[in-house]
């Protein structure tokens, strides 16, 4: 009668340490995907800055651009009227 309670006890705590066990591979498994996740969303928004930044900064020039070559324009158009 004295072993029995015991073996009861040692079964409940190896079932409780093969719980635990298992659940702290899953969580390990979890940590990894969540890292991988982390840094294909830091990679995606490295990738959009950029390009919006390219895109903003080629907006810029051809800006730049069209004020450059209107201003030689309109002094021809001027210079056409007088003659």
């Amino acid at each position: 009668m004295a072993k029995e309670p015991n073996n009861l006890v040692l079964r409940l705590l190896r079932d409780i340490r093969a719980t635990q066990q298992s659940q702290g591979r899953m969580l390990e498994q979890h940590t990894a995907a969540l890292n991988q996740l982390g840094r294909r969303v830091e990679d995606l928004y490295k990738i959009s800055t950029h390009t919006l930044g390219v895109a903003a900064n080629a907006h810029v020039r051809y800006e730049t651009l069209e004020t450059r070559v209107g201003k030689p324009t309109e002094r021809v158009k001027r210079l056409e009227a007088k003659l």
